[in-house]
């Protein structure tokens, strides 16, 4: 039995049937869904995570588990991904999982493969090589999972105390189309809202009018009652 045989069974050990008929419908696999067609082990995530660090493959080995049909065996390889990046010692390094996180992109087709994915790997490697060409050829894309790339890669800028690229990213996306840009926007927000609050307000005062209301749910949760109430009735702009 190979590696890649080996993770597969280790995976099918954490199966449970009854997961794998509930997720379908959590993440929108059924027909006309945003994830229609995926298919699903019923793997938690911890348990994937239990795997990963058992089986942490070198990269070349990962092809056939981030181009799985399979959910978990995607995140599964994305998770040993961002293993390969947080060890990385030098650029080459990064880079060379950066470009394999790139050459199978279009297998990080769900919110949370890119979710668990883009601030371990995106954000870092543009933070660290001021790579704004790889942030535009991301938010640029047409596909909505690369732009949630772009977006939910601000998370590493947070942590670093980083402002702008949360601000100009939520001033570019907060009129997507999509429900799941519009969380993925309201929870950078209310993410750096923890570390500067300030800027988090002037944006939500200047575009509230626009705001769809999920991002702005997601952006003041965490904001005092009495506030977070005034800027859903819109009050906040009255006083």
């Amino acid at each position: 039995m190979n590696q890649v045989e080996q993770v597969q069974t280790a995976l099918r050990e954490y199966a449970e049937p009854e997961k794998a008929a509930y997720l379908p419908k959590f993440f929108q696999a059924l027909p006309g869904g945003y994830g229609e067609g995926d298919q699903f082990l019923g793997v938690r995530v911890p348990n994937t995570r239990r795997v990963a660090k058992a089986y942490p493959l070198p990269l070349e080995a990962l092809t056939d588990l981030i181009s799985s049909a399979f959910h978990e065996e995607r995140f599964f390889a994305l998770v040993v991904m961002c293993q390969h990046y947080q060890k990385a010692k030098n650029h080459q390094q990064q880079h060379a999982v950066l470009a394999f996180y790139q050459r199978y992109i279009e297998y990080v087709n769900n919110w949370d493969l890119v979710d668990c994915s883009a601030p371990k790997i995106v954000g870092p490697y543009i933070w660290q090589h001021q790579d704004w060409e790889l942030l535009e050829q991301f938010a640029s894309s047409s596909s909505m999972w690369q732009q949630r790339i772009a977006m939910v890669s601000c998370f590493y800028y947070i942590r670093q105390n980083d402002v702008d690229l949360t601000i100009a990213l939520a001033k570019r996306f907060h009129t997507h189309a999509h429900p799941l840009m519009h969380k993925a926007v309201g929870w950078m927000l209310r993410e750096l809202a923890k570390r500067d609050k300030p800027a988090v307000e002037a944006f939500l005062q200047q575009h509230l009018s626009e705001l769809p209301r999920e991002l702005l749910r997601y952006s003041i949760e965490h904001f005092d009652e009495p506030l977070r109430q005034s800027y859903l009735s819109g009050s906040i702009l009255e006083s």
